[in-house]
């Protein structure tokens, strides 16, 4: 199937030749490219009359086996409003639970745990309530040990205040927990924060926590529910994560992008970035590195 115009965003950790690429894309499949643009020495648009499904997946195919990160979207829909991210393993390097559930002296292996939830293989709510259930009568104060040990994604806050400045509704979406998440949330600067939250009784926690909505799916839940109370579209939503918990919004925004994503991210969306760090979505929402908000 052919579709609308399209645009074909590389990049590369190093100066990036986009006349070679050009003219493989020309030779190879048989492109019509009706203009090119680069977003700076390492990323270039290329604007494609039309490209077929199979084409699509080949050229995926080329541009990652020259570990190039490559994202192809119609024209028509590239112009963004919303940012909805991820928190753990894509805004920020850890995956906060489980850090905590460690601290506290558990040995089970919650490694495990958490990687079969993020690959869609066992329930996440299930797992979220076994890993906070371990921490039943812990002392609250273990939560500092965890904020210390935090570690931001390059990029993350280039990512997050580029898009300020774009008047971008930047939304830090997770099924981590309050108040971890407030703080990675306001140290980057997003606009909203939405996350489980621990529950406590005086300075320990009680085993039990109150969920993001009290449905399955909560991210795009949330999604919806932000898109129609500013009277936007989905079609205007970017979306960035990495688990099977993300897959409700990555699937069903106008562009969603796994952040070396699991294999179950791999198989159901389309754009991924799985070699540079995360200005490389800014470069797929088509602004240039003379845009960026240096941090």
């Amino acid at each position: 199937m052919l579709n609308k115009e399209q645009i074909i965003t590389a990049v590369h950790s190093k100066p990036i030749h986009a006349e070679e690429i050009k003219s493989y894309l020309i030779s190879n499949y048989s492109l019509t490219i009706t203009s090119s643009k680069s977003l700076s020495n390492e990323a270039c648009d290329f604007y494609v009359a039309s490209i077929s499904d199979h084409q699509k997946k080949e050229i995926r195919n080329y541009f990652y086996n020259q570990k190039i990160d490559c994202c192809i979207q119609t024209k028509d829909n590239r112009e963004k409003k919303i940012l909805l991210s991820d928190m753990d393993a894509t805004i920020i390097e850890n995956e906060t639970l489980d850090d905590l559930v460690k601290i506290s002296g558990v040995t089970a292996n919650i490694d495990e745990t958490s990687k079969l939830a993020m690959e869609g293989k066992i329930d996440i709510r299930t797992t979220l309530s076994l890993r906070v259930n371990y921490l039943k009568n812990k002392p609250k104060s273990l939560i500092d040990q965890v904020l210390q040990g935090i570690k931001f994604h390059p990029g993350s806050s280039t990512l997050v205040q580029t898009l300020n400045k774009k008047g971008f509704i930047t939304s830090l979406v997770t099924g981590g927990f309050a108040p971890i998440s407030t703080y990675v949330g306001k140290k980057l600067g997003f606009h909203n924060i939405i996350s489980n939250e621990f529950k406590f009784e005086g300075d320990l926690f009680t085993g039990e926590y109150v969920p993001i909505t009290g449905e399955k799916n909560s991210k795009l839940m949330y999604m919806n529910q932000l898109t129609k109370e500013k009277n936007l579209s989905s079609i205007q939503v970017v979306a960035i994560g990495d688990g099977a918990n993300d897959l409700g919004m990555l699937t069903n925004a106008g562009l969603g992008v796994g952040y070396y994503p699991h294999q179950i991210v791999k198989d159901q969306v389309d754009n991924h970035i799985l070699f540079n760090d995360l200005t490389t979505l800014l470069y797929y929402l088509g602004i240039s590195k003379d845009e960026f908000k240096l941090s």
